[in-house]
């Protein structure tokens, strides 16, 4: 298959939210019959689909906000590639994203896996990639200079999690992760930083495991009154609930990193999710923007989720490029 290139200039980081957009000059690429295309990357459906309307919704309203400014000038469409944050199904999502001619980048991927699967390809297309929420650290090497990020990587956040688990009284620290590129880097990282006389166990179980039993038999065997998950909330839910119903790990410290940290954990976990302590390289956009936050409930009716504000500002990167 052929892959369409193309180029455009992005800024790599950005620390607060846009209050306007300045509009960019160009019409569309030569070979576009239509309007310019950025394209959302990351999990519309499946498990993580909170994670992914979150930040959808916060793409879309700098679009919105962007072709009002504009007027009558060109405009600005945008779409998504719903790839479920499963980098099984993202290559051939982003192979027919580069291959059209329109497209002029991609705000995304959500999660670490689905990005390092679709880098090569964006990569070897020419195309512009910046996400709002993938920390893994090994991204750059493998997009290249295509790739850019809104947020600091899991080289900040590792440390930071090995400190706030090490800070527990008389730490004894089981770490475990669900073997995907961002749950078992991270817990990579926290295994390096954190003191080893501190670290009592760890496990690995795979992405999308409900039953725990085991894990949870190796935390109560081991003795370990804190526990690191490195991953995603869907599992998460499940395992601190089960934690929490056996008798010996009941009391158990539960920390976790930005995939954990998403108001759907708590829906799923319920009472369990009580006392758990997580960290994330985001800013939310309440705190942020007061005005934006306004314009967005009125939009979608819903307060903004975990990198949403990212998502919009790194939409707004590609439209003042």
């Amino acid at each position: 298959m052929s892959l369409v290139k193309r180029t455009i200039g992005v800024a790599a980081s950005v620390a607060v939210a846009f209050a306007t957009f300045v509009a960019p000059a160009q019409a569309a690429p030569a070979n576009c019959d239509g309007d310019m295309k950025l394209i959302f990357q990351g999990g519309l459906t499946g498990p993580a689909a909170q994670t992914g309307i979150g930040e959808y919704n916060g793409f879309k309203l700098a679009v919105l906000q962007y072709n009002e400014k504009r007027g009558s000038g060109p405009k600005v469409e945008p779409g998504f590639i719903d790839t479920q944050a499963d980098p099984a199904q993202t290559p051939p999502l982003a192979l027919a994203t580069v291959n059209d001619a329109c497209v002029i980048g991609v705000v995304g991927g959500m999660y670490s896996g689905e990005t390092r699967a679709a880098l090569p390809i964006y990569l070897k297309g020419g195309l512009p990639v910046i996400s709002p929420s993938a920390t893994n650290e090994t991204l750059p090497a493998v997009g290249g200079d295509v790739f850019h990020r809104v947020v600091a990587n899991d080289g900040v956040q590792g440390p930071a999690l090995a400190k706030l688990a090490g800070n527990q009284p008389n730490a004894k620290v089981f770490i475990v992760d669900d073997q995907s590129t961002y749950g078992k880097d991270l817990a990579s990282i926290v295994k390096k930083r954190l003191a080893k006389n501190k670290q009592v166990g760890s496990d690995s179980v795979a992405t999308g495991t409900t039953n725990f039993s085991s894990v949870v038999a190796k935390v109560r065997k081991a003795g370990a009154n804190t526990v690191f998950f490195g991953g995603y909330y869907p599992e998460a839910s499940k395992f601190v609930k089960q934690l929490r119903d056996n008798a010996a790990t009941r009391n158990v410290k539960f920390i976790a990193g930005d995939g954990v940290l998403d108001n759907e954990y708590i829906k799923l976990a319920k009472r369990n999710a009580e006392g758990t302590s997580m960290t994330a390289p985001y800013i939310p956009m309440e705190r942020a923007d007061k005005k934006l936050t306004a314009i967005y409930k009125k939009e979608y009716g819903v307060a903004p989720a975990v990198y949403t504000l990212e998502a919009y500002n790194a939409a707004g990167f590609f439209l003042a490029a």
